[in-house]
């Protein structure tokens, strides 16, 4: 909340947010936190007190977590796509103490708290379903100001590792927070900025690079409205970043291949940034974007321990394509072996974070908290390099090894020689358990874009690869499961 009043502060005329045909200023914003925190207040939430934000990305999200933030709350952001079962896992986990959901979601949460002996209250953004108690009426509240929060309170919980294992509840302070919102000032975002918002806000990437970078700069945050599935609402991102002249466009892989491929095109000089991060960037669609754009696609690398950590700013993008950057100000990047040393530049190893951002360790995990969080740094469970001028490249994940005959085989770099046959559009590679403990084999998970064949497939491997490399299962598929932010769901291939 305190980024808030300092925007509302300095720009309370500027527009903050951008939401199809409304424009709301800082003010307006700042006004609108505040009655829902009244509102919210008047209902017994209080500090402490987790809320549910089960919202698309909208106004009403922002408004929404600088309210529960402002009150002392702790923000509980959840994908408005999750079903039931999953819902009720991230409320119980968090003895969430109340809900503000859209009108889709409204009545799953009511039977989920339904049940409980002290029942969450249900928030909805609108009576269409006949809610009892709606956002519009928390906001006829007279607004108040909020008092600053304490550094060492928690502010919002985010889940990690959604994609290898059961989510890890991820509690970050007020101090955590603002200490990664200087990131952005550091990295020249300003008031005369437009960032554009096609990542989820419940997710750490959009929280972080979209909505706190513009609160915090005074910068216009522009939101597509309803991005998913971005193939369907590709044509309408492109005139948003036409017509609103973004200047800074943090996404994701997909984002960029889809917009490159669309028929049609549009005029993105305005765009001085762009970003891409959850996953490694392609350079087919790095290429496709900047010849069809003129826009380099700059990596950045990150985690929902610790927020944004490295940016890829170099001069020459394209020389450094492969690289996510040098760390942002105030974070410290090691790389270790496997003993815990560090190793010398252009050597592979474990990639260690300290950052201000960083979270203290994952909620109610000691034993995963002493294997994660040493000294202050954050084994990342990412592989990678620094080069000599403190450069990282992310080459692969380190608990996705498999184990082979003795060999530990990276699948990232099976994935590079089996997306390279001219019939293959998309890969993952991951191990299988087999009898033999300790042994696995590799499973080549293929989605082809012609008529192909596993032994075609698997020759080709062997030309290109040591045999303890080559897979020996191949599996074809219409497409790989991924999260909303395009991140591999490796665990629905194993």
């Amino acid at each position: 909340m305190e980024l808030l009043y300092q925007s509302a502060s300095s720009r309370p005329d500027d527009v903050a947010l951008v939401y199809r045909d409304e424009r709301v200023t800082h003010a307006e914003l700042l006004d609108r936190a505040e009655r829902l925190a009244a509102g919210l207040a008047a209902e017994g939430i209080g500090p402490g007190d987790a809320v549910a934000l089960l919202l698309p990305n909208d106004p009403t999200f922002v408004a929404g977590y600088y309210a529960i933030s402002g009150l002392g709350g702790v923000v509980v952001p959840v994908n408005p796509a999750f079903k039931q079962d999953e819902l009720e896992f991230y409320f119980r986990e968090c003895d969430v103490r109340a809900v503000i959901s859209d009108d889709r979601g409204a009545g799953v949460c009511e039977r989920i708290v339904a049940g409980w002996d002290e029942p969450a209250q249900v928030i909805a953004t609108s009576a269409a379903h006949g809610q009892a108690l709606t956002v519009d009426m928390l906001m006829q509240a007279e607004p108040a100001k909020l008092d600053k929060r304490s550094a060492e309170e928690p502010v919002v919980y985010m889940f990690s590792s959604g994609s290898t294992g059961r989510p890890k509840r991820v509690a970050r302070t007020h101090g955590q927070v603002r200490g990664e919102s200087e990131y952005y000032a550091w990295m020249g975002i300003a008031p005369e900025d437009k960032i554009f918002c096609t990542i989820p806000l419940f997710h750490t990437y959009g929280m972080g690079c979209c909505m706190l970078a513009a609160t915090r700069t005074a910068a216009t945050l522009v939101m597509l409205e309803d991005p998913n599935p971005f193939l369907l609402r590709r044509q309408r991102a492109l005139e948003l970043l036409e017509a609103e002249g973004v200047t800074i466009y943090p996404g994701v892989p997909f984002n960029f291949r889809l917009m490159a491929e669309a028929p049609a095109s549009a005029d993105l000089s305005s765009v001085r940034l762009a970003f891409s991060a959850g996953t490694a960037l392609p350079r087919p669609f790095f290429d496709a974007f900047l010849d069809k754009f003129g826009v380099p696609v700059r990596q950045l690398y990150g985690c929902t321990e610790a927020g944004t950590l490295t940016a890829n700013l170099d001069e020459d993008p394209v020389a450094t394509f492969a690289s996510v950057g040098q760390p942002v100000e105030g974070v410290e990047v090691l790389i270790e072996d496997e003993d815990g040393r560090i190793v010398p530049p252009l050597t592979v190893g474990e990639i260690a974070v300290k950052s201000p951002g960083l979270t203290s360790g994952y909620s109610d995990m000691e034993e995963l908290n002493r294997q994660a969080f040493r000294d202050g740094f954050f084994l990342s469970g990412d592989l990678g390099q620094l080069d000599e001028e403190g450069r990282l490249t992310i080459t692969g994940r380190k608990k996705l090894l498999i184990e082979v005959g003795g060999y530990k085989v990276d699948p990232i770099e099976v994935e590079d020689v089996v997306v390279a046959h001219p019939k293959v559009a998309e890969a993952v590679v991951v191990g299988v358990e087999t009898k033999v403990q300790g042994e696995e084999l590799i499973k080549a998970v293929v989605v082809p874009n012609d008529e192909l064949d596993e032994r075609d497939l698997i020759g080709f491997c062997q030309q290109r690869l040591a045999n303890f490399k080559v897979p020996q299962v191949v599996e074809f598929r219409e497409e790989i499961p991924k999260s909303p932010l395009g991140k591999i769901l490796r665990k629905y291939l194993i």
